[in-house]
């Protein structure tokens, strides 16, 4: 943020000075120090271009308020004063910098990237430091839990897996079997008015926690993978059969699915991997996710031992109707009668889908199509299915047929409302209210950050979503704007000085320079 009450000044500081090649970023300027104040509260810039002489409230005062208030801010103060008293006062305060008028661009930028430096060495400090503190105050779960995670993903060797359950004080015995379960929480289905998606990662947890009453006390391991999913590895007592070790992990699980329905309210499933020596956990693991995967053809609340398949190619004999009558009711807009003919199609293909393999292979054909039909139209995926597009980026998150056609209802109702809000709409509603602001506010100093604010968006985003629509950035069309105005004014016998505060600027001679810039001609040459 800049800071600083002659307008020439603060405008040469902003705009001439080449800050974004440096990765700096400015993201607020202020002529006063109650309006700068005001901003800093809001915006907490990392680093301060503060004048000392201000209306309102000194640079001094202002900037102890504000090292009192956030500690991390770098302030450099820019003064036309070199009394020591001054410079000493700066310092006590906790100042970073403190540069003499008039002091280049070269040593302003040294200062501010210097600045910079300093702000992310101390983040870069203060976050290792908030780890360790962290992982101290409870590494011991943290531990225990990642080598677990580990342990499961084939990280480790026989050494490795001795070595670190005796360092956390795991019992992990070489010679016993172990057997590997994965349980989720099925997923939800638009009948269920209880719960939301948002809901799932604290429905996890809670299965975790059931899971974890259950069986922590019986020398089982359990823990959530980086899915949210509840791992648990039981071990086989030292005369357990593996007939016997197996039904006994099959009757734990089911009683775990049925304990998670009693308290909380919803379904849910497991997969069970086959039993092998502590180096064949990985093994198992991937078995039991496998396992679980059935789920999408045997339904929910159900647990699936871990069967071996043969990969049986299924190939889809489906005619071009479904994509030619997605794509006419996309371009004609008939909306119902569209969505429910299309839905009744992809509902008679699912009742077809008896095997998983059968059931991946479906959903990466619906996924394809929509993908095509969209893209024929011209249009972003991410904007079209919003939140939902993050089905196409991580096809596990429909794992179920009542899934599958939940979405496909909703992407094809998507799909036809943005078709019919593209035809009402041919330019991008917030271009519209900021073309608008613009004009109302050419008497006013306007900046992306101002417009940004009033409308309530980011400003970096604003200035990105400016260029691409109107082909140019968002202070040359102000400037463009203003200068035509000015000359609209000037040549219906305006004064120069009033032509420049009525398209915003205070400073008559650097109106003058920018209109001589931007004209050829200087306004009194364009008035005779």
């Amino acid at each position: 943020m800049i800071v600083e009450d002659e307008v020439r000044l603060l405008n040469s500081l902003a705009y001439q000075i080449p800050w974004e090649s440096h990765g700096i970023e400015v993201v607020a300027l202020a002529s006063d120090g109650l309006e700068a104040k005001s901003i800093f509260e809001r915006k907490k810039p990392d680093i301060i271009i503060m004048d000392i002489l201000m209306p309102e409230e000194d640079g001094l005062s202002l900037s102890g308020k504000m090292l009192k208030q956030t500690p991390d801010t770098r302030i450099i103060i820019l003064s036309g004063h070199d009394d020591f008293q001054y410079a000493q006062k700066a310092l006590e305060i906790g100042v970073f910098k403190y540069l003499l008028k008039p002091a280049g661009d070269e040593e302003i930028m040294n200062a501010v990237l210097e600045a910079a430096e300093a702000t992310r060495k101390a983040r870069e400090t203060r976050h290792n430091f908030e780890a360790l503190q962290s992982r101290w105050l409870d590494h011991l779960p943290r531990l225990r839990d990642g080598f677990l995670r580990n342990w499961v993903g084939g990280n480790y060797s026989d050494a490795e897996i001795h070595r670190l359950s005796r360092e956390l004080s795991m019992a992990v015995h070489q010679r016993r079997p172990y057997c590997t379960a994965v349980s989720e929480v099925d997923p939800l289905l638009h009948t269920e008015n209880r719960f939301t998606k948002t809901d799932m990662p604290l429905l996890h947890f809670s299965l975790y926690c059931i899971a974890n009453e259950l069986f922590g006390r019986e020398g089982c391991f359990v823990f959530q993978d980086h899915d949210g999913a509840t791992v648990v590895i039981f071990a086989a007592s030292e005369s357990e059969s593996t007939g016997a070790f197996m039904q006994r992990t099959n009757q734990s699980m089911t009683q775990l699915v049925s304990i998670a329905r009693e308290c909380l309210k919803v379904t849910a499933s497991a997969g069970i991997g086959l039993a092998g020596r502590m180096g064949s956990v990985s093994v198992s693991y991937k078995q039991a996710r496998r396992a679980l995967q059935e789920r999408a053809v045997l339904g929910h609340e159900i647990v699936i031992p871990y069967r071996e398949q043969s990969n049986v190619a299924y190939t889809f004999e489906f005619s071009d109707d479904l994509e030619k009558k997605l794509l006419i009711a996309v371009e004609i807009g008939e909306r119902s009668e569209s969505v429910a003919e299309i839905v009744s199609i992809f509902d008679k293909q699912m009742e077809n889908l008896n095997t998983l393999y059968a059931f991946q292979e479906y959903r990466l054909y619906v996924q394809s199509l929509l993908i095509r039909v969209i893209h024929e139209q011209g249009w972003s995926v991410s904007d079209v299915l919003d939140e939902d597009s993050v089905y196409l980026q991580s096809p596990r998150g429909i794992q179920t047929k009542e899934q599958m056609q939940d979405w496909c209802q909703s992407m094809v109702g998507k799909i036809m409302s943005y078709a019919e809000a593209e035809r009402k709409s041919g330019t991008h509603r917030l271009i519209k209210s900021i073309l608008a602001l613009i004009d109302q506010s050419l008497h006013e100093d306007i900046t992306l950050h101002t417009a940004a604010d009033r409308l309530y968006v980011n400003s970096s985003y604003l200035s990105r979503l400016f260029k691409k629509e109107m082909g140019k950035c968002f202070s040359d069309y102000v400037l463009e704007r203003k200068m035509k105005k000015a000359r609209e004014l000037l040549q219906t016998g305006l004064k120069v000085s009033d032509a420049a505060r009525s398209t915003g600027y205070l400073d008559t001679s650097y109106f003058i320079k920018l209109f001589r810039k931007f004209w050829g001609v200087t306004p009194g040459e364009l008035k005779k």
